[in-house]
């Protein structure tokens, strides 16, 4: 019996959020600076059991007889049959079993022994693979970064039990804002060194030095002791006296605190890093996972989480490297309620199931699949061949163009889901089948009752963007806001382009083929109406992809101006009912062969130059793609500003031999062994582990993984190589009995290079190569080297 409370109120922003002791603990920080951690005791995260062969009373018995025999009691904390949807395309409730968990991290653990009750797909679960932190989100309409309101009600017992109750209070219209302040936050850089015993860094290697540069202008720490123990000692204490928010790290998941906490537990002390200050930093049980995605391997390691501060790995964090840093991050985590820890390593895909996660538990009270069960339509082999023909292209006429413009259809793919209604639950719906609303040339019907998971849940990302888009082009804006839009807008541009595949992942919980299906149908009649409008009014296409054309006018000797493409934009849009931008007018712009067959044009290769600015636009060549080494990358996009510079193809033929002069300067800077190694560094993503690579394939990327591999170091599928090629064409006899060191790996750089020459990269197979990135933008012009 309760018989004391106290409530007070805390103001600040929701910072970091995770279940601990069998309770949720959250940390605030406050207008002054501060941060303050809070408990909810009373909240805990359940998960759901449905079944359609057995009804609630045998389902209950035979979760409590399983629970008996299971010893599954310390699991389960309560449970009751409750009314939700259990099916995306369910129209009425149902009950299904709410079992509320003892221990919030024990989701998955109570879903694999229910699991195993009885035969599969007699028992359906739901809810089980959604965080405690996200689920406690979902329930309580908050989000990482909001600034609210915290009622944190004290109550004790007479046993002089406390429990603390949490009450959030936050704008409704908070998440849509595009003006939220960010609190500043104490931002650290951890760095080590180590004694290497080899060439590869080891576990068994001792701690040389750590290094902690902050980013408020204070003085950069040096750790350097020579007890190992004191040198983990002297970094738990001075992470605690500067107390940052984020921790940064280069390889903090993969190597840097593994290595620290196996160092830690060899000098019999405990590294302590988080604000929870008796709770050790412990390595995860799993080194990582590799994955297939858009047609390839992908490595994340294991998260390496600090309680209380943010830890993120550079090297592991798509939204950093692809949203331009903390303010994509924000966004993010922001719209699709995710903790910052979670959505600084999670995929796009991941981040978006997580937006409509949200979007269905609270505003369509649908329970989450563990597995998805939805099934796509029964399709007549006539019908599958309409239907399984992807987005449109006009492949592209190969060669040089002058004048020609751009027009991209704005967010096209979820410009459709939003405005056709597009989901999984609405394609072929049982509730409208005579529905206006048709897909085209397969005329499944479209629902008119109801809005779909999927454009309910695009709506805030299409109108955050556009509004960001809109500001950016403000003539005002300074410089900083200028960089914080821009970040967020690219963030989510990241969502939209992925929420077109999401809806054929098979893995997707509210994807559907047929969806996926009725999508490419609508950009089809899109794209085919929007061609005919231009050859109509005197254009002809020249190119076109998915939501892109590239439009020249018929006749080569009538004059065209901007406000011609304009009037022609007005046109579309006002025809096709969606928004198109009108991109500019290129001088010139080329469209390449394929490198296998001159004959086959690449709809994604092409580089031109735009009349204002003269700003090149470059696709899918050498210098746009990560795994060319840096110094082809320089050569080629110096070339390309040389040949900006032309105004029709016959000026850009007249500067080839400034062109030339560039290339001599490159290779000769490559003969005189003037280029850094690091400049030099091939790229490459594996595609399954290090063992599984024949050993007798005597491919240089090969060479490399087998010389990592004897030093102690075995990549995973999906994780990136880097090498120099030091002699391609096996010159020099002397390397080792298998003759094998055509690379060398950059980890293995610094060493020294046994070598015939004084060159330590191979001269002549670098200047063919440059000579091949450099041709791809000189033999359209009829030059090559």
């Amino acid at each position: 019996m309760e018989v004391r409370s106290l409530t007070m109120v805390i103001k600040g922003w929701l910072f970091d959020a995770y279940p601990l002791d069998n309770r949720m603990v959250f940390w605030i920080k406050q207008e002054n600076g501060n941060t303050i951690r809070l408990e909810d005791n009373y909240w805990s995260h359940s998960i759901y059991v449905a079944s359609d062969y057995i009804g609630k009373t045998e389902l209950e018995k035979l979760i409590l007889k399983q629970q008996r025999q299971g010893n599954n009691s310390k699991l389960i904390k309560d449970y009751e049959f409750v009314s939700k949807y259990k099916r995306i395309t369910d129209i009425t409730r149902s009950d299904v079993l709410k079992l509320t968990l003892s221990d919030p991290t024990k989701a998955l653990t109570l879903a694999r022994r229910i699991e195993r009750f009885d035969k599969f797909g007699k028992l359906r679960l739901y809810n089980v693979d959604l965080l405690p932190a996200q689920s406690y989100f979902y329930d309580h309409d908050i989000f990482p970064l909001a600034f609210c309101e915290v009622y944190n009600s004290n109550n004790t017992s007479r046993d002089n039990t406390t429990c603390s109750k949490l009450s959030w209070n936050i704008k409704e219209e908070e998440v849509w804002s595009i003006d939220y302040l960010i609190p500043h936050f104490k931002i650290i850089h951890l760095d080590i060194e180590l004694k290497k015993e080899g060439k590869i860094p080891k576990y068994t290697d001792r701690i040389d030095s750590i290094s902690i540069k902050q980013n408020d202008g204070n003085e950069d720490i040096e750790i350097r002791n020579e007890s190992e123990q004191d040198t983990i000692d002297e970094l738990t204490a001075k992470v605690a006296k500067i107390d940052p928010d984020f921790i940064f790290t280069e390889d903090g998941d993969s190597f840097t605190f593994p290595y620290l906490i196996h160092r830690a537990e060899i000098n019999n002390t405990e590294l302590i890093l988080g604000r929870e200050g008796s709770v050790p930093i412990k390595k995860p049980t799993k080194e990582g996972i590799s994955y297939f995605s858009y047609g390839r391997i992908y490595f994340k390691p294991a998260t390496q989480k600090i309680l209380g501060r943010i830890h993120l790995d550079k090297s592991n964090s798509f939204l950093w490297n692809e949203s331009s840093g903390l303010h994509g991050l924000y966004e993010i985590a922001r719209i699709c309620r995710m903790p910052l820890h979670t959505a600084s390593r999670a995929s796009i895909g991941k981040c978006l199931s997580s937006l409509q996660f949200y979007y269905a538990t609270t505003q369509k009270d649908i329970l989450i699949p563990w597995k998805p069960t939805l099934a796509e339509h029964l399709k007549t082999f006539e019908e599958f061949i309409v239907a399984d023909r992807g987005g449109f292209i006009f492949e592209p006429k190969i060669g040089v163009h002058e004048q020609v413009a751009e027009f991209d259809f704005i967010s096209l793919y979820p410009s459709i889901m939003l405005k056709k209604n597009v989901s999984a639950e609405t394609i072929q719906c049982s509730c409208c089948p005579d529905s206006k609303v048709r897909v085209p040339e397969l005329d499944y019907n479209i629902c008119e009752k109801r809005t779909g998971i999927i454009p309910l849940s695009l709506k805030i990302v299409i109108d955050k963007r556009s509004r960001y888009k809109h500001l950016l082009k403000s003539p005002t804006i300074s410089s900083e806001l200028k960089s914080i839009y821009d970040a967020r807008q690219n963030s989510l541009k990241w969502i939209l382009v992925t929420s077109f595949g999401y809806l054929g992942f098979n893995n997707a919980k509210f994807g559907r083929i047929d969806a996926h299906i009725a999508v490419c149908a609508f950009d089809r009649q899109i794209l085919l109406q929007t061609a005919k409008i231009a050859e109509r009014d005197g254009f002809r296409i020249l190119h076109g992809i998915v939501d892109s054309l590239w439009i020249q006018q018929k006749k080569k000797n009538i004059s065209i101006t901007k406000q011609d493409y304009l009037e022609l934009k007005e046109s579309i849009e006002e025809q096709i009912g969606f928004a198109i931008s009108f991109e500019g007018i290129y001088k010139w712009i080329v469209f390449v062969p394929s490198k296998i067959n001159n004959q086959l044009p690449v709809p994604n290769r092409y580089f031109g130059v735009f009349e204002e600015g003269n700003s090149l636009k470059v696709r899918g060549l050498e210098a746009r793609r990560h795994d060319t080494p840096p110094f082809f990358s320089k050569c080629q996009q110096e070339i390309l500003e040389i040949m900006a510079r032309g105004n029709s193809i016959n000026e850009v033929k007249a500067l080839m031999p400034e062109v030339s002069d560039a290339f001599r300067k490159y290779s000769q800077l490559l003969k005189e062994n003037k280029v850094p190694l690091e400049e030099l560094v091939f790229t490459k993503q594996t595609s399954k582990n290090s063992n599984e690579y024949q050993i007798n394939r005597n491919t240089i990327e090969n060479d490399a993984i087998q010389q990592l591999d004897i030093e102690g170091k075995s990549l995973k599928a999906g994780q990136i190589l880097k090498y120099v090629i030091t002699d391609y064409y096996n010159r020099r006899k002397k390397y080792s009995k298998n003759n094998r060191r055509r690379t060398i790996p950059v980890e293995l750089i610094n060493e020294k290079i046994t070598t015939t020459t004084t060159a330590s990269y191979d001269v002549r197979k670098y200047i063919e190569l440059l000579a091949e990135t450099c041709n791809s933008v000189t033999q359209p012009f009829g030059y090559a080297f």
